[in-house]
């Protein structure tokens, strides 16, 4: 699989295509990230469709989209592979296809009981609160198969919650949303035309006792070790 990597004003785009079935094109994910983002792109390694990011807001997580599509064929293995590839904490999140009655559906299918299972033997959160995420088009049933899976250590500091307006397409949209706000970034600046170097080089001299020679090998090491010895 060939992720496509593009620059969009002020966010950078990260997405694998869709695929044709029955003459139409569906199973396409991505990730979108503002450019203010601190963030990098996770080369993945597995059969799934699946892509990653590693980001940092007010911390430094592993983002990863996944679609399993009904007819997909997985095991826990490849469950447990693509966590292995990404670095703690991870927040995995989309389209699962799999039913639960832990996450609102009526009953547990196999590919939940997949999930479940992923959930317990890696000490995984789930945020979902049990809300339907799909609506099918056809019959008008929902049901909930959009997971939002997390490491216990960002549970607590995120809110999850179904979006009303589906925007014309058969999943709700999901809104997670961090309790800690980003740090904000400040640059320091130096106003070295006010210094006062005359006193600046006076007490260099005398706490470091002597200019570092020109024929040192490593003149910095040199003064660091000089200061370090002078307190």
């Amino acid at each position: 699989m060939s992720i496509k990597l593009l620059f969009k004003k002020n966010y950078s785009f990260y997405s694998l295509p869709g695929q044709e079935s029955n003459g139409t094109i569906h199973g396409g994910i991505a990730i979108l990230v503002n450019n203010t983002v601190t963030h990098s792109h996770i080369q993945l390694n597995t059969s799934l469709r699946a892509i990653a990011i590693r980001a940092t807001y007010h911390r430094t997580i592993s983002v990863c989209s996944i679609y399993l599509s009904p007819s997909a064929k997985f095991t826990s293995n490849d469950l447990d592979d693509l966590l292995s590839q990404l670095p703690p904490p991870v927040l995995l999140l989309r389209d699962f296809n799999a039913h639960s009655t832990l996450w609102g559906s009526s009953k547990t299918d196999v590919r939940g009981k997949l999930v479940e299972d992923l959930l317990l033997k890696h000490n995984l959160s789930l945020l979902n609160d049990g809300s339907h995420t799909y609506l099918h088009p056809a019959t008008g049933s929902s049901s909930a198969i959009d997971l939002s899976i997390s490491t216990p250590s960002l549970y607590l500091d995120l809110t999850w919650q179904v979006i009303a307006d589906q925007s014309g397409s058969d999943h709700f949209p999901i809104g997670i949303h961090s309790y800690t706000a980003a740090p904000s970034v400040t640059n320091g600046t130096w106003k070295l035309s006010k210094a006062d170097w005359a006193t600046f080089s006076s007490k260099a001299s005398s706490e470091l006792g002597q200019i570092c020679p020109d024929d040192l090998e490593d003149p910095v090491r040199h003064f660091t070790d000089t200061r370090q010895h002078s307190k």
